[in-house]
């Protein structure tokens, strides 16, 4: 009885430990890899989609857009960072811009860390339509 109760309580004590990825936990405190190619099919167009309204008819998209800028493809966003002299500011919620202008619109909330380093590099080196 002894070693059936010491059995017990060994595999019961086993059995609650386990091995967790941290990146898999916290997905947000995993690195952030620019170092290689940032594509923007891969990269940059999917942030685009999600996170910056361009599915949205209001925001970005080329049809209809309210704000003039559209984000659906290569030529609209190359167009836009060009043409808007200020993306990367409103972005980052830079301070030498109007808060009225950063996005995404209607929240003091940045687009993730990850995805504004990848824009970043991607503009760094060209904006490349890869």
């Amino acid at each position: 009885m002894k070693y059936i109760l010491t059995i017990g309580i060994v595999l019961t004590m086993l059995s609650g430990c386990y091995y967790d990825n941290i990146d898999e936990l916290h997905p947000e405190s995993a690195p952030c890899d620019t170092t290689g190619t940032v594509s923007f099919a891969n990269d940059i167009l999917p942030i685009m989609q999600h996170s910056c309204g361009s599915q949205n008819n209001s925001c970005h998209n080329t049809d209809g857009s309210s704000s003039g800028y559209g984000l659906d493809n290569y030529t609209d966003v190359t167009n836009t960072i060009s043409n808007s002299g200020i993306f990367l500011e409103t972005i980052v919620h830079s301070s030498s811009v109007s808060a009225s202008k950063w996005m995404p619109k209607g929240t003091t909330a940045k687009i993730d860390d990850c995805s504004i380093q990848k824009i970043t590099a991607w503009m760094n080196r060209g904006t490349p339509n890869n």
